[in-house]
């Protein structure tokens, strides 16, 4: 389970073909290569953000919740507080509440902590929404049935590789920014929404494509877990898995970008 190898897995938008989308007037290699080494770097003091490790310990939960007999009772005890009637609104604030104030008591907020906050709640967003139907679902049960599948093996794999996905994405678009001017007008980086939409979805492609070793890794990694911890995940463990997750997503970037200059 922690030696899962795909292989070289294939790019339909390789990194540079990404940054060439953006980097009109600027070596696009240079550019590509510095976007990918500041990620890297970045990522490599993440693991001391609380916003990351809280927020990698909350989807664990999210799926630990699952299993429960009292769903709810036990996002409770993690800080995630709902109503019986809860929204895919009301889980989404709460987990986003929940971010803020283990942010708030360290006192330290970081801008990847900020990404990992966000991306967590889309993913989550994203795993519910197909089981609602809608936002405002006037069943209780309803709710309760949609965030009873996160504890599924393959549902936890596919969370986490949303999170990480989106995590990723954020991330390089905010080194990208660093780099280049990436706003939107006449004489910016970017002259129209499409332009902009373009480059967008070719980076979601990209990142959504280099996660998939992230999917296969953290399913074997729960189920793993769980059955070990007799039905529960520890903030030792948690933790562990956000730093190796992180890296083989890392990691799998880099041979991308590697990739790309064969």
């Amino acid at each position: 389970m922690g030696h899962v190898r795909l292989g070289l897995l294939p790019r339909s938008k390789a990194w540079k073909e990404v940054v060439g989308l953006i980097a009109a007037g600027a070596d696009v290699s240079q550019v590509a290569n510095a976007t990918i080494t500041a990620a890297e770097n970045a990522f490599s003091f993440v693991m001391n953000d609380i916003g990351y490790t809280e927020a990698v310990w909350l989807m664990t939960q999210l799926a630990i919740a699952a299993k429960k007999t009292d769903i709810l009772a036990h996002l409770d005890s993690v800080g995630i507080s709902l109503p019986s009637d809860a929204t895919l609104t009301d889980v989404t604030t709460s987990i986003s509440e929940a971010l803020d104030r283990a942010t708030d008591a360290s006192g330290k907020r970081s801008d990847l902590g900020e990404l990992a906050g966000r991306a967590l709640v889309g993913a989550v967003a994203d795993a519910l929404s197909p089981k609602l139907h809608t936002l405002f679902p006037s069943d209780p049960d309803t709710m309760r049935a949609a965030l009873s599948t996160l504890g599924k093996q393959k549902e936890f794999g596919e969370l986490s590789r949303s999170f990480f996905a989106r995590l990723a994405n954020e991330s390089l678009q905010y080194f990208l920014s660093k780099n280049l001017n990436t706003n939107l007008g006449e004489g910016m980086r970017f002259a129209t929404m499409n332009q902009k939409a373009q480059f967008d979805s070719a980076l979601t492609t990209h990142t959504r494509e280099a996660s998939l070793i992230v999917e296969t890794f953290s399913a074997g990694w729960f189920s793993k877990h769980r059955f070990e911890e007799s039905g529960v995940i520890s903030r030792k463990s948690s933790d562990g898995f956000a730093g190796y997750a992180l890296k083989k997503m890392t990691d799998e970037l880099k041979a991308g970008a590697r990739s790309d200059a064969r």
